[in-house]
């Protein structure tokens, strides 16, 4: 994996730092929640990702319309007042070149000194199978060596750790359907993770990803307040194409 700056100095130290990055799954709700966190926390981009699993992609700042700076496939920001680093991944991972992605990005984090890794994702609304899941909040948790009070500040959050589920072979594990690469990074990750998930329909996303953020923001203490009103990003402006002409009718 290579990082590229986006000036001719050296990345920042990114020593005790939280990285927080999205999974590429179902209705893009984590890479919203990124956006939304880029667009109104003071997040600096600091550098570009290439690697072979990311398929090649540029375009104009998604976040500032005046702006001449490109975007990119994954582009790393820093919020180094709260020790934040930010991953935002904007496309999805080649397979066969998915282990080795999520491998080397392990290594360069804890080469960095990362701290821990949060990732936001999604999961399929219609593969919720019982009574709790289908009632109540729609916001779970799945950790991996994440210290205990941190566990504690999420179920305070308001979360509920991921139901597991037995499958065909009588194992119980937690069912991750549409949550993309997940579970891989899980197995593969040995730095303390956590992965804040939303049940999600296929459709317009933007809110669950605004639930997301507001979870985040609650367990993190990114903003001060229970009840922020984000900024939307400007790449949302037209999202689904422009309103419907009033001449049809």
């Amino acid at each position: 994996m290579l990082v590229h700056t986006c000036t001719k100095d050296s990345l920042p130290s990114l020593r005790d730092f939280t990285l927080i990055l999205p999974s590429v799954s179902v209705g893009n709700a984590g890479q919203l929640a990124v956006d939304l966190l880029i667009t109104n926390l003071p997040c600096e981009k600091v550098a570009v990702v290439h690697h072979a699993a990311l398929y090649p992609l540029v375009g104009g700042n998604p976040y500032d319309p005046n702006s001449q700076e490109i975007t990119t496939s994954a582009d790393l920001y820093l919020m180094a007042s709260q020790s934040l680093a930010v991953l935002q991944i904007r496309a999805p991972l080649i397979r066969t070149e998915r282990h080795a992605f999520l491998t080397e990005l392990t290594d360069w984090s804890k080469a960095a000194g990362i701290r821990e890794i949060v990732m936001l994702a999604s999961c399929n609304a219609y593969e919720r199978w019982d009574n709790s899941q289908m009632t109540g909040p729609q916001l779970r948790y799945l950790t991996s060596g994440t210290p205990q009070q941190n566990i504690k500040d999420l179920t305070s959050a308001g979360a509920l750790e991921l139901e597991k589920r037995t499958d065909e072979h009588g194992i119980q594990q937690p069912f991750l359907s549409g949550a993309g690469f997940v579970k891989h990074f899980m197995e593969i990750c040995d730095l303390p993770t956590t992965v804040l998930i939303k049940f999600v329909e296929e459709g317009d996303n933007t809110m669950d990803a605004v639930m997301l953020l507001s979870f985040l923001s609650s367990w993190k203490k990114l903003v001060k307040g229970k009840n922020t009103a984000w900024k939307m990003p400007f790449s949302w402006k037209n999202m689904y194409g422009r309103p419907t002409p009033r001449e049809i009718y």
